[in-house]
């Protein structure tokens, strides 16, 4: 492996660095169409680690930096569902695992490393050897080449500006449901509350109201929010994350790569019906994720990132990095991440469900899959009311929406430790 795949970049570094104060870790779980075979999985789990070396290595940290080494030890394949550590011997020292128990399947992955197109790539070629399909176009196999464009972080050539001399407007103070009705984090990592709807119907209906299904789910869930609190004084904000590789020109590139669009939910929005609605949504997205716009909100965030990885120390550069992340957390309300429909469909027929986990913040986060015919609703929160889902369901019933409720669980991501 070459070294530069070893080198902290400037687009990890902020998540990579705030992991210090909470794992930043991601699960993708998996629910296949058969009890899992232990030895084929173990095969294919080595062939995709032989595949995706920059994914093969120990996190390292000293008193100044982390920083990463390569693991040529094997991939950890546990039979269990339970919550595991990365970067343990548990693990191997690796910053990936994979587990399973009957026909369940879950892979462990680490944020700081890549985003969910990259867990998603890496899951492809995971499926791809363990139903030891024919060639399928678009996987990586261990026949694709490693190219420069794959392991290069584009973010590194975006220029550096002088971030004391930017005027920027402070990032306001979204509602805030935790502390709006008074609730509390649960003990654990947040609850995951899974909801499946079929693409059969949801996709006519999201094109009739001129959206997508990360569109719709962001409208509604605005309307759910207000069906709580309908006299709210603090701006309902909500955050849609986007891919940023094809506006960089970088979409071969493992590096986290991920923006977001930022939807405020107004008066004036809040008088249109749901159409309407819908399509001044798009409408932001179209004007935010615009190549230029992306562009010059990744050259800020660059620029923050060379920052924390020039700080000397590593507590101040952890602290630095924790309050970048947190900054954006309380400039919004809810979060909504669609990484796209699976592109695979020879591997989707085997995949009956598929969940997003990740650690909850302050705030219900809502990842969506699209896998089999299926949008798998991933809703996670760090409380244990359910006052914010039931008014979404209340908002997919009025919309004549038909869904299956698949059960309410604690988050499990795992823990990540750095060697010394």
């Amino acid at each position: 492996m070459k070294d530069h795949s070893l080198k902290v970049t400037c687009g990890d570094a902020t998540m990579l660095y705030a992991t210090s104060h909470g794992s930043y870790t991601v699960r993708a779980h998996l629910r296949l169409d058969h009890r899992i075979d232990g030895e084929k999985l173990r095969s294919a789990v080595d062939k995709t680690a032989q595949r995706y070396p920059y994914f093969c290595v120990y996190l390292k940290r000293n008193a100044h930096e982390y920083y990463y080494e390569v693991n040529s030890d094997p991939v950890a394949l546990l039979h269990t569902k339970k919550a595991v550590n990365l970067g343990s011997p548990e693990t191997n020292g690796h910053i990936w695992a994979v587990c399973y128990e009957e026909d369940n399947l879950y892979v462990d992955f680490f944020h700081g490393r890549s985003d969910g197109t990259g867990l998603y790539s890496l899951i492809a070629t995971l499926l791809y050897y363990y139903f030891d399909e024919e060639d399928i176009p678009g996987i990586k196999t261990l026949e694709t080449k490693i190219t420069q464009a794959e392991t290069h972080d584009p973010t590194d050539d975006l220029p550096l500006i002088d971030l004391s001399k930017l005027k920027l407007p402070p990032s306001p103070k979204a509602l805030n449901l935790m502390k709006t009705s008074g609730l509390e984090h649960v003990d654990s990592k947040g609850l995951i509350l899974r909801l499946m709807i079929p693409e059969e119907s949801f996709l006519p209906f999201t094109r009739e109201m001129d959206g997508t299904p990360g569109i719709m789910l962001s409208v509604l869930m605005a309307r759910a929010v207000e069906r709580v609190h309908p006299q709210h004084e603090a701006p309902l904000i909500s955050n849609y994350i986007v891919n940023a590789r094809p506006m960089l020109k970088a979409n071969d590139s493992f590096h986290n790569c991920s923006n977001r669009v930022v939807f405020r939910y107004d008066d004036r929005i809040r008088q249109m019906p749901l159409e309407r609605q819908c399509t001044a949504y798009r409408g932001k997205t179209f004007i935010q994720a615009d190549e230029d716009t992306i562009i010059q909100g990744m050259t800020v965030a660059r620029s923050m990132a060379q920052m924390i990885l020039d700080i000397p120390d590593f507590s101040t550069k952890a602290a630095v990095a924790r309050q970048a992340i947190e900054g954006t957390y309380d400039a919004a309300t809810y979060m909504v991440s669609y990484v796209g429909k699976w592109k695979y469909p020879q591997l989707g027929k085997h995949i009956r469900e598929f969940w997003t986990e990740t650690p909850t913040q302050s705030f219900p986060l809502i990842e969506i899959a699209a896998v089999n015919g299926n949008i798998c609703v991933s809703f996670l929160q760090p409380f244990s009311e359910r006052l914010y889902y039931n008014a979404l369901l209340e908002e997919l019933r009025e919309n004549g929406i038909p869904y299956t409720e698949c059960g309410t669980e604690p988050v499990s991501v795992a823990e990540i430790s750095a060697g010394e």
